[in-house]
């Protein structure tokens, strides 16, 4: 199964704990029918969230060089559009991420 990248998407965060509300326009997601990768930049340096889908049609990812998860739920009427939480250390907060335009294969 192929793997559709795509650049230029959109996360923010809302604030929560020490961390500020923040946005992060050029993020890159890869995905496919049985991962998702989310790579994104915040105020602490990269983030990669990595997941597999849940079964009610979302994913759970977790994060490969921080203590960090989160959720993410397609939002209704909004194609390209997920919405979740993300946990740190106890602390939660929405985030939302809107999918780039893929590249063509």
């Amino acid at each position: 199964m192929t793997r559709v990248h795509h650049p230029d998407s959109k996360v923010e965060v809302e604030a929560w704990g020490d961390h500020d509300r923040f946005e992060c326009d050029d993020a890159e997601v890869w995905l496919d029918a049985e991962t998702i990768l989310v790579s994104y930049f915040d105020d602490e340096g990269v983030v990669v969230l990595e997941g597999r889908p849940d079964a009610e049609g979302g994913w759970e990812l977790s994060a490969r060089s921080r203590p960090r998860r989160a959720s993410l739920r397609p939002i209704a009427d909004t194609p390209g559009g997920l919405e979740g939480e993300i946990e740190e250390q106890e602390q939660v907060a929405t985030w939302r991420l809107r999918l780039g335009v893929p590249e063509p294969h």
